[in-house]
């Protein structure tokens, strides 16, 4: 009982500040500003929809955990502290989890270590501290207990796994499945196992037959998983996420994509081992976006094949160290951008459960190390590990427990953003954007304007530029970055009717008619567009009339007759102001 109430304690010391947190960052658009998550009203909806809300892109299926926040935001009433709280102690049974995990293969004084190590990691603190990463700890807490079963069935005599294992593997593994897309990875887990750590003498032909019922219904429950995603997801491909922006920016091939995930490789190892430094938010230029092969991408693919080959040469002789390489691989798969294409480069919280696995080939390397430092030790520095243990278990807790307030509100996260990762042009993005949307407009501009210049390729930053200057009524220069926008990409699927507007604010008449005509093409409300080819009409018809006569002060008179204080009528105002029309 006690390794398992300290690791809890362990794990709660760590991160209950993240309880006081605000909604920050995701958890704005998938949670306070959505409404379909704010009561159990049509809760069944949950397994046709997607977990993004569809103005956001609709990415992502995750039901499960949509009615995790359904349920925690109608019993807190809006309030953010019990989706934290909720975090914070799934993340405290997470770690005592992993201890009942390693203990299947690990002394119990090094399953212990392991789990505390696991339960004070840094690298954590996006997935506990941030309200959405709650499908992180949700994955965790399906999928270990379905691991650790595995392994105590078929790791004592006979090896049989038992009917009632097997009906709680396969609710585990559908419960991770529907909690994130990451969970489908349990069987290639299951397998990892059965060639690391399980000893079973018979032969594998035997083990094959014996063990294939069970992973046919495995598979089973996955296609059933894959067909529910597939009917959300209709004629959107297999992934249901929209590629990483820089990835599409940048026309990235399938094979700059993998070499980008090569040159991503230290930083992952750095993470899990030493994640002295964090950030929210990581971008190109800071982390490469390879355009071919290129020698920034050597230590990644050094690192890859050393830690493949560690793997396969220490499978008989070191089976837990190959067994915790297998267990970060495959849980780092499927967001890493080596088998699809995903939204990210790199996130702190996808290292969630890949971190156990770097914890376990730890804890494997300090059984002989410690057995060592015993038959050599003296009577003064008998106690010189549990020191050591003790100073970094302290260390990583403080450095946690820090961490977390940085994910109090989204000003702290912007502003500490730029100083963790000053390089990556995202961090500016998502402060200028914060900016303006609380009226600082001068630093704002400032922060888009070092975005642009570290990375002047993505339409998304330069339409929301745009869109923010004519929220301030400043159609000249929002005009240009419109114009930027379809440069970049000229099948942008926003703006073109706010272009439209913004040209007849400044009286570009012949202008805003083609571009009204252009968003007609696109697929545009036909009635705005139909009226602001008319306004654009009428106004350069009275331009030219009051021309004739040579009349400035009227030709500016009869220009503005349509708007009201410079803008377009009010129901056309909001029509047009709605960013997702063409």
């Amino acid at each position: 009982m006690w390794p398992a109430l300290s690791l809890a304690l362990l794990a709660i010391a760590a991160s209950v500040r993240g309880i006081f947190n605000e909604f920050t960052y995701d958890d704005r658009p998938v949670i306070l500003d959505n409404p379909s998550m704010h009561d159990l009203h049509g809760w069944w909806r949950a397994f046709a929809t997607s977990y993004w809300p569809q103005n956001w892109g609709g990415d992502g299926y995750r039901p499960l955990t949509v009615l995790a926040f359904k349920l925690e935001f109608a019993l807190s009433g809006g309030s953010p502290m019990v989706v934290h709280t909720v975090n914070v102690m799934l993340y405290a049974l997470s770690a005592v989890l992993a201890f009942y995990l390693a203990r299947r293969f690990l002394p119990v004084w090094c399953a212990w270590v392991v789990a505390a190590l696991f339960a004070v990691h840094p690298v954590h603190v996006e997935a506990v501290a941030n309200g959405v990463g709650q499908s992180e700890l949700l994955v965790a807490v399906f999928m270990l207990p379905a691991l650790t079963l595995y392994l105590r069935d078929r790791m004592r005599d006979g090896g049989v796994l038992t009917s009632r294992t097997i009906a709680a593997i396969a609710l585990f593994y559908g419960a991770a499945c529907f909690s994130k897309e990451h969970g489908i990875m349990l069987p290639a887990l299951l397998i990892a196992a059965e060639l690391t750590v399980i000893a079973d003498a018979s032969p594998f032909r035997e083990r094959v037959r014996r063990l294939r019922p069970f992973y046919l219904g495995l598979t089973a429950i996955a296609l059933a998983f894959l067909a529910a995603r597939s009917r959300v997801f209709a004629g959107q491909g297999i992934v249901g996420f929209q590629p990483f922006q820089p990835f599409a920016s940048l026309g990235s091939s399938s094979t700059d994509r993998i070499l980008t995930a090569i040159g991503v490789v230290p930083d992952w190892i750095r993470l899990l081992y030493w994640p002295a430094h964090l950030s929210s938010e990581y971008s190109p230029p800071d982390t490469e976006i390879a355009q071919g092969p290129s020698v920034s991408q050597l230590p990644g693919l050094v690192l890859l094949i050393a830690i493949v080959a560690i793997g396969l040469i220490l499978r008989r002789k070191k089976p837990t160290v190959s067994f915790g390489i297998a267990f970060a691989a495959i849980t780092l798969l499927p967001s890493s951008n080596f088998l699809v294409t995903t939204g990210i480069v790199l996130a702190e919280r996808t290292l969630f459960l890949p971190s156990l696995g770097a914890m376990i080939v730890l804890g494997a390397l300090l059984v002989p190390a410690v057995a060592a430092w015993n038959a050599r030790r003296t009577k003064t520095l008998r106690f010189a590990p549990q020191l050591l243990c003790g100073v970094v278990l302290l260390t990583g807790a403080i450095r946690s427990e820090r961490r977390a307030k940085v994910w109090h509100d989204n000003d702290t996260l912007f502003r500490n953003a730029i100083v963790d990762s000053p390089g990556g042009y995202r961090t500016h993005y998502m402060l200028g954007s914060w900016l303006f949307q609380h009226r600082q407009m001068r630093e704002g501009e400032e922060q888009y304007k070092i975005a642009l210049k570290l990375f002047p390729y993505d339409p998304y930053m330069t339409f929301n530029l745009a869109e923010r200057y004519r929220e301030f009524g400043l159609c000249k220069p929002a005009i240009p970055f419109y114009r930027w926008t379809w440069g970049l990409d000229p099948n942008f699927p926003m703006g073109r009717t706010q272009l439209a507007n913004c040209l007849l604010e400044v009286g570009q008449y012949d202008s805003a008619k083609i571009a009204a005509l252009g968003a007609l093409k696109a697929g545009g409300p036909v009635r705005i567009t139909h009226r602001l080819i008319q306004l654009a009409d009428s106004s350069r018809a009275a331009g030219h009339s009051a021309a004739k006569k040579n009349d400035t002060a009227s030709v500016a008179t009869v220009a503005r007759v349509p708007t009201v204080g410079g803008k377009l009528p009010d129901p056309l105002q909001k029509a047009a102001g709605k960013g997702g029309a063409p």
